[in-house]
């Protein structure tokens, strides 16, 4: 998904940061097909399996100077952050002039929540889901993840300075047989006939996760 939405760009890119890079593997495997290095970013490094490249660091403090990275990603990592406005406050400090952030982002919405596959857990405020999550017998606690709607998030991103790209419609439309199987392409089809308007409507409020990209202008100082 990732080295498809970006190849071109990827190819470009002479620094690349993963922020949030969880065990690593994804980095790794990101490392081998697209053949460059890339420096991993995760606050509790006891989570990482693979920890070629990968620094402790906070994700809104990142241990770096401004503008070092041509690209940046975020992939699946904003609903676990504290302060999610000083995450891509900081994405876009660290990224150089003309520099890409990639970010991959779930919704509130999504009927099956995705860390504990539970039905409509992240609709719910956050004592009810402690609740929820505890009678389910698959955690005792849904502190510490925090999705948002469609405009709140935009809003996030446009916020430091970003030009926002939505590519989920894209994503889907060329990736969902090989990422999610076949048996999705009639539905797809019958949504492709919607007029464009109402179908990114749709999958702003309906899609479980969106895909963006986000540019940092050219001109901007670093």
């Amino acid at each position: 998904m990732i080295l498809h939405l970006l190849r071109e760009r990827f190819s470009s890119a002479d620094t690349v940061a993963d922020i949030g890079t969880g065990t690593g593997i994804m980095k790794t495997a990101l490392e081998e097909k697209a053949g460059k290095y890339i420096i991993g970013f995760e606050l509790d490094v006891s989570f990482v399996i693979d920890r070629a490249r990968v620094v402790g660091a906070d994700a809104c403090r990142l241990p770096v100077a401004d503008g070092t990275f041509d690209m940046v990603l975020l992939n699946h990592i904003y609903e676990h952050v504290g302060d999610q406005a000083g995450l891509f406050a900081e994405a876009y400090r660290v990224l150089a002039p003309g520099g890409t952030a990639y970010v991959s982002a779930g919704s509130r919405h999504a009927v099956i929540e995705p860390h504990y596959r539970l039905p409509f857990l992240s609709w719910l405020p956050q004592g009810p889901a402690d609740r929820y999550l505890r009678a389910s017998r698959r955690g005792g606690s849904y502190r510490g993840v925090r999705f948002l709607t469609y405009q709140p998030l935009r809003d996030l991103m446009t916020a430091p300075g970003f030009r926002v790209v939505d590519v989920t419609e894209r994503a889907l439309s060329e990736l969902l047989g090989p990422t999610r199987g076949a048996g999705w392409r009639p539905a797809w089809r019958v949504l492709r006939t919607l007029p464009a308007a109402w179908r990114r409507e749709l999958l702003r409020r309906a899609s479980p996760q969106w895909f963006f990209i986000l540019e940092k202008p050219a001109g901007s100082p670093t």
